[in-house]
């Protein structure tokens, strides 16, 4: 066993491939495994100290970081074992510009994470607290459009420390920065719509126009603010379908927003009766339908005559509810019960009718001739009215 030992050391030491022995190979080969699987063990420890807080904060921000922390871990066992190594300037330069970069992304990776869920912890403590959810539904909107800010920073920052562990890539910032006016200029007409569109992402998030949850109706459709980027805006239609606008619309063009003060909304139900329909009957029909509904909130209940038209009047019952949603439903449900009010009212008397005013004597005595002869077996048809010749 000692002999089989001594050879294996033997062989690691001797050896040597691409200017490295075999056992530095299995040193640069097992130690970024080794640090993954270290990493790993570290952020199952946090895990379970985590469970045992109370705050929920914790266990999100281990959940987000694993990826990049496994992969810091990987590359700072990797540099150690770079370090533990004699390798050629040349060749150590090299690897070593190379985990620098990776270090660099997972850095960011990690901060990237860590923004998220502090945001998003934010924005749920300030929902949770604020009475008002217009309010709550802004500073939702502010701390995402700000974390999708410093996102972008923190990539653009991470790009450049990787570009610069190259001579190369230096040596070209070194060039640009002494041509700066006209490439400045060349890139503020290259890229004015881009930078115009990122000012508009930036303005929405401060005036907030809209914010996430408001219901608007845009481009002729009905629907909710699912999501607000830098660059553009996603609407939730009431169908499932998604309506992608540019930013810039919403500055540009105009659009409803039901929900910009307050969430509370009022709607009209229209329909027709009969001139001699009972208004206060159906007044107090659609006050009690409310009174029964669950989405009526108990601020709104009414009935008018907004129009007299020639057979029929309008009606206008207006009704209020806590949001779009529920405004809906509870319309829908309204019309339903006066349609079937108006059916069953005195056998459907003052549902909408034509009238035709006129003199019927001569009809119905012609009618009435017409039923005695079909009593003798004769034909029941009219006879034609009686001609008449001009006068001359």
């Amino acid at each position: 066993m000692q002999e089989f030992g001594a050879r294996l050391l033997q062989t690691l030491r001797g050896d040597s491939y691409f200017g490295l022995a075999i056992g530095e190979w299995v040193l640069l080969l097992v130690a970024p495994g080794l640090g993954f699987v270290v990493s790993s063990i570290l952020l199952r420890l946090l895990a379970r100290i985590a469970k045992t807080t109370e705050a929920d904060w914790d266990n999100l921000l281990v959940e987000r970081i694993r990826a990049p922390a496994r992969l810091v871990g990987a590359v700072l066992f990797e540099r150690g074992a770079l370090a533990a190594l004699d390798l050629g300037a040349q060749t150590e330069e090299g690897i070593a510009r190379v985990l620098s970069s990776l270090l660099v992304i997972g850095a960011a990776w990690s901060a990237e994470r860590a923004l998220y869920v502090g945001t998003s912890v934010m924005a749920e403590r300030y929902e949770a607290q604020a009475g008002d959810p217009a309010a709550a539904r802004a500073a939702r909107t502010r701390l995402l459009m700000l974390r999708r800010v410093l996102s972008v920073l923190l990539m653009l920052v991470a790009a450049s420390l990787v570009l610069l562990q190259f001579e190369i890539v230096r040596q070209v910032g070194v060039s640009l920065l002494a041509s700066a006016g006209i490439a400045g200029v060349m890139l503020g007409f290259a890229a004015q719509k881009s930078i115009a569109t990122l000012l508009a992402g930036l303005q929405i998030s401060i005036a907030q126009p809209v914010r996430i949850g408001d219901v608007v109706i845009i481009e002729g459709e009905w629907g909710t603010i699912e999501e607000i980027t830098l660059t553009f805006v996603v609407v939730r239609i009431w169908d499932q379908r998604r309506l992608v606008l540019p930013i810039g619309q919403l500055l540009e063009k105009p659009f409803q927003n039901w929900t910009r003060g307050s969430p509370e909304l009022m709607g009209t139900i229209f329909f027709h009766a009969d001139y001699t329909v009972p208004i206060e009957v159906l007044r107090e029909e659609v006050k009690r339908v409310c009174e029964e509904d669950p989405d009526w909130d108990g601020r709104v209940a009414g009935l008018l005559v907004t129009d007299a038209q020639a057979t029929t009047l309008q009606l206008r019952a207006l009704v209020s509810a806590a949001n779009a949603d529920k405004l809906w439903d509870l319309r829908c449900r309204v019309r339903e019960r006066l349609v079937k009010r108006l059916q069953e009212l005195e056998g459907g008397r003052y549902l909408p009718r034509m009238r035709i005013e006129g003199d019927f004597g001569e009809a119905a005595a012609r009618l009435e001739k017409a039923g005695e002869r079909g009593t003798r077996g004769e034909p029941k048809s009219l006879p034609p009215p009686p001609l008449t010749a001009p006068n001359t």
